[in-house]
């Protein structure tokens, strides 16, 4: 099924909401009780937690609303209401924590959860030192929801992870005991919305099963291809309304999973040439021109109701000139006013080089917030950021009122993805390695004859294989011989030589190319015959040799331009 369309995907989801409807209404009102959560709450110097003394919050039940409506993404307009109620009875301290992620040191439980507790934070963000297997992922996750639960908040706190597939995948394969999937761009040259849903679907099983909840995911910038340093295969396409499908897509599988999404990097990042990391991007592109590519993507993920969108550190000369779109009231402004968008509004990452150069993190914390931002991802000193927010509110240089709203639609969310996850039901620790099928399904849907017949065998049963990683060729090698190819030692002859092309490998010669990262690396060989992957997953591998032994098709399509190639052969 192509192309699944923005009305399609918003019937499925209204109605798949409409049980769901004010899901906190009953649950919130009563957390704003004057003796609500809040109350006698250490200061962020105390090391002891608030809440020992009272008993277990009880479980949150989807109440049925005969009369509110649903916003886009979940909840109604009464469930964010009494969600800001929530955050008007915090103190300071509180409410100042409600609005930041944060990371954590090492692979221990206990140190996630003493990083939640000291600052009253909204969640914490799982990277690849904080990995050692998937029960010791879901034991960090779950004592950093009893710490949530002994701060006396009867919602879940946020466990998130950056889980794109490709090159930015921190639970992977790779990492332990779960499975790996391609980059974005296998979701744009698929161009099925099924498969690419089937696949965000099963990421999210992965995920919530290790009990993370949030995933900083899909992509949504449209690349301008080999041009694009930074973004590149992490992006879907170079065709606006094709990124929309794939984003779309990507969406709702995340929905159906019960897990959080978060579509970026707003306004987009896959035009510039500077990478955010490190400095300060700037879009010179007109409103016009960001209007019919950059913003296309995320229209489609909002209409398709993305809960969360990733604002981008990147300067927008028609917007706010010299400010990033990260801390800008004008960027914030778009977002909502003229995209439609309810939802919460994240950062990207508050250490990245494009704020940190100017700007100390009580600085930036302030500033984003007073601009719009809900959440504010992985400040460089935590502790500076969350004084620098209870100064600011003390002196009245930062309104009460905004960081309330923007605590409030945070925990509108977590009361949300609660109630999303009670409907899909309970994931087993076993599930955190159950979505290869999906991944596999992706990659065939995605593999791409740009060069050569798109009918029988293209590789004859004896190959050579050169390039790539020593891990490249052991996954590859497994796959021709699942295909019954034979691979041999380069000193015997053979009938056909396969080239696979990386990014650290880009050239080279063979009667078969195949490119394993961005597709228009396939420029660097002369192969008669060039394939692109997108992807070095067991799925991908699989993929390309089934083509090569001429036992399946490549039904893919470059999803962006490559400089003398066509999008497809076939």
């Amino acid at each position: 099924m192509r192309g699944l369309t923005t009305a399609t995907s918003r019937s499925r989801r209204r109605s798949r909401l409409t049980a769901l409807a004010a899901v906190g209404a009953l649950a919130l009102a009563a957390c704003t009780s004057p003796n609500g959560p809040g109350e006698g709450d250490p200061t962020p110097s105390e090391t002891t937690t608030a809440g020992e003394e009272t008993s277990e919050p009880p479980e949150l039940t989807p109440t049925p609303s005969p009369t509110a409506e649903p916003l886009a993404w979940g909840p109604t307009e009464d469930d964010v209401a009494a969600a800001i109620d929530i955050a008007a009875e915090m103190t300071p301290e509180e409410v100042a924590g409600q609005v930041i992620l944060a990371r954590f040191p090492g692979t221990d439980p206990a140190d996630a959860a003493a990083v939640l507790s000291r600052d009253h934070l909204a969640g914490v963000v799982v990277f690849g030192a904080n990995v050692g297997s998937a029960e010791q992922v879901a034991d960090t996750a779950e004592a950093v929801q009893e710490a949530q639960r002994e701060l006396g908040r009867d919602w879940p706190a946020i466990v998130s992870v950056d889980n794109e597939g490709g090159r930015v995948q921190r639970l992977s394969a790779q990492a332990g005991d779960w499975s790996s999937f391609p980059p974005f761009m296998a979701a744009g040259a698929a161009d099925d919305a099924e498969v690419v849903s089937a696949a965000a679907e099963a990421m999210a099983t992965e995920l919530r099963a290790t009990g993370v909840n949030y995933d900083f995911a899909p992509v949504a910038d449209v690349t301008i291809g080999a041009a694009d340093p930074i973004v590149g295969d992490r992006a879907p396409a170079g065709d606006p309304d094709r990124a929309a499908r794939a984003v779309e897509a990507a969406v709702q599988g995340f929905a159906d999973g019960a897990v959080i999404s978060s579509i970026k990097h707003f306004p987009g990042h896959g035009s510039l040439t500077v990478d955010s990391h490190e400095a300060l991007p700037v879009q010179e592109a007109s409103t016009a021109q960001l209007s019919d590519r950059d913003l296309v993507p995320f229209q489609a993920g909002i209409d398709a109701g993305a809960p969360t969108v990733m604002m981008g550190h990147i300067a927008v000369e028609a917007w706010d000139p010299g400010v990033p779109a990260s801390l800008s009231a004008e960027a914030y402004r778009v977002l909502r006013e003229d995209l439609g968008f309810t939802g919460v509004a994240i950062t990207d990452g508050l250490d990245m080089g494009a704020l940190t150069q100017s700007r100390t993190a009580d600085e930036i914390a302030v500033e984003a917030l007073a601009a719009g931002a809900d959440l504010l991802l992985g400040p460089t000193d935590v502790a500076g950021a969350h004084h620098g927010i209870v100064t600011a509110l003390q002196d009245g240089s930062l309104e009460r009122e905004r960081v309330n709203e923007a605590a409030g639609r945070v925990i509108a969310l977590m009361q949300w993805q609660a109630a999303e996850a009670e409907r899909v039901g309970a994931v087993e620790l076993a599930q955190s390695s159950s979505g290869g099928e999906a991944s596999a399904a992706l990659s065939a849907a995605a593999v791409t004859v740009v060069q050569g017949s798109c009918e029988g065998p293209l590789a004859g049963p004896r190959i050579h294989v050169r390039g790539g990683t020593a891990d490249d060729w052991d996954a590859f090698v497994d796959a021709a011989e699942g295909e019954g190819l034979q691979v041999v030692p380069l000193e015997q002859p053979a009938d056909t030589s396969v080239r696979l092309i990386t990014s650290a490998t880009p050239s080279g010669t063979g009667d078969v190319a195949v490119s394993l990262d961005a597709p228009w690396l396939l420029t660097g060989t002369d192969a008669p015959v060039r394939l692109a992957a997108f992807g070095r997953t067991a799925g991908a591998f699989q993929a390309v040799a089934a083509v090569l032994a001429g036992e399946a098709s490549a039904p893919g399509n470059l999803p962006v331009e490559v400089r003398g190639l066509a999008a497809t052969a076939c």
